[in-house]
């Protein structure tokens, strides 16, 4: 029978003691709610139910401090669900909450409840958003560590920009002909590209595809031929290489290397190191911002510039 009561109550809160600030018991009602919300079903109501006819005269001597909790529960804000809580519960007692009252309380707090989870949505994507002075202690593997480059020559580029890219990835299609737009309009910027291959297993083979034909001098077109291909396969990529004049038998054999694979397979890991969620992602050297998704070319030529004025 013991078992048998610890599973049918739905939801328990340990209360540490009766000095608990409000705040603290709200986020631990919320902290169940985010936990537990989705698995109330039908079922639960009948254990609770249950649960009340087992529990008998056990449930008579915790009946003061369910009683309280439940007056609280009921009422209109949080913040007197806490103050009973706190006030009636002794120190590591639990104070039991059936599927009633929490309907009871939800209801009477909705609000509450809303901008409770928002904002800790909103906390957790802060927390695993990229952060720039992390991008800013890793200059070195961003920049130089198996860098493919493009634009300026090193020693000769103000300002430097990192592409992280998946060549299935429409958006880092639409966002290929920006960054062509900034080599063009910024003879002292140098653009750093990066695989991010996460969309799919054709996206590794082109991503080592481009890494091949950099070996040949032919990144450039290459690269801004892959992402034109309707559909990503060896055969399509040696096609490809076929049809710009590229050595095919060498492309083959070089984007199937251990060398190939391994600094795709670095790119990947430094992405992932940095909380790179999606593809596109810019980061520009010194930024104190990073720049997720299909950034507009009037965005990086702004901070682009901002660079090369504080650089003089």
């Amino acid at each position: 029978m013991k078992s048998r009561l610890l599973y049918a109550v739905p939801f328990v809160i340990a209360v540490a003691g009766a000095t608990m600030p409000a705040a603290a018991a709200d986020s631990q009602v919320i902290d169940v709610l985010l936990g537990r919300i989705e698995k109330l079903t039908l079922e639960n109501a009948r254990l609770t139910v249950e649960n009340d006819r087992l529990t008998g005269s056990a449930r008579q001597s915790g009946a003061d401090v369910r009683a309280k909790a439940s007056d609280a529960l009921s009422g209109p804000t949080p913040d007197q669900a806490a103050a009973v809580m706190s006030a009636g519960a002794a120190p590591g007692t639990a104070v039991q909450f059936s599927e009633a009252m929490l309907r009871q309380w939800v209801q009477n707090n909705a609000l509450f409840i809303y901008d409770s989870v928002n904002a800790k949505l909103q906390e957790k994507q802060q927390a695993a958003m990229p952060k720039p002075t992390s991008f800013q202690a890793r200059a070195a593997d961003l920049f130089e560590k198996d860098a493919i480059k493009a634009g300026a020559a090193d020693g000769e580029a103000k300002v430097r920009l990192v592409m992280f890219a998946d060549y299935n990835c429409s958006y880092c299609k639409q966002s290929q002909p920006t960054v062509e737009a900034i080599l063009a309009k910024n003879p002292d910027v140098q653009v750093v590209y990066r695989d991010f291959p996460i969309l799919s297993p054709t996206s590794r083979i082109a991503a080592q595809a481009g890494k091949a034909a950099a070996l040949q001098g032919r990144y450039k077109d290459f690269h801004a031929e892959l992402y034109k291909l309707p559909q990503i396969s060896e055969q399509a990529v040696l096609d490809l290489a076929g049809r710009l004049g590229l050595d095919r038998d060498r492309l083959k054999r070089d984007m199937t290397s251990e060398a190939v694979a391994t600094a795709v397979t670095n790119d990947f890991n430094l992405a992932q190191s940095l909380n790179i969620q999606g593809t596109p992602f810019f980061y520009v050297d010194g930024a104190d911002r990073t720049f997720p998704g299909a950034v507009p070319e009037s965005e990086l030529q702004k901070v682009i510039d901002q660079l090369r004025k504080a650089k003089g």
